[in-house]
C-alpha cells in the first residue's frame, strides 16, 4: 500500500462524510412535503428558486451542483473535506501507533 493510495482513500472518505450533510438536508425537505412551496426569493429579476421540485431540474436541493450555484456550499464543503482528511489521517496514524505498540516496536 503506497502513500498515493492512502491519500486517495482518505480523500474519498472525507468527501463521503461532507456529502452526508447535503444528503441529510435534501432528505429533510423531500420528507416534509408541506415545505414543497418554499423558494428562494428572486434576486435582481431572476426567477425564484424552489428548494425541491421533482419536475424541475434547477431546484436548490435536487443536486449539489444547484446547491453550489445558489449558496456557498462549495466553500463549506472544501473546509469540511480538509477537516475530515485531517481526522481520517489522525485516525489511521493512531491505529498504526497502536499496532506498533502491540508489536513491541
Amino acid at each position: 500500500m503506497d502513500k498515493t493510495f492512502l491519500e486517495k482513500r482518505i480523500h474519498e472518505r472525507a468527501e463521503k462524510r461532507a456529502n452526508k450533510y447535503f444528503e441529510e438536508i435534501s432528505y429533510f425537505f423531500y420528507q416534509h412535503t408541506e415545505l414543497g412551496g418554499l423558494v428562494l426569493k428572486p434576486v435582481e429579476g431572476d426567477e425564484s428558486i424552489p428548494f425541491i421540485n421533482s419536475y424541475q431540474s434547477d431546484a436548490l436541493f435536487n443536486n449539489q451542483e444547484n446547491f453550489e450555484k445558489f449558496t456557498n456550499w462549495k466553500d463549506i464543503k472544501k473546509e469540511l473535506v480538509e477537516k475530515y482528511e485531517k481526522e481520517e489521517t489522525d485516525e489511521i496514524l493512531s491505529k498504526l501507533e497502536n499496532i506498533n505498540y502491540l508489536l513491541g516496536e
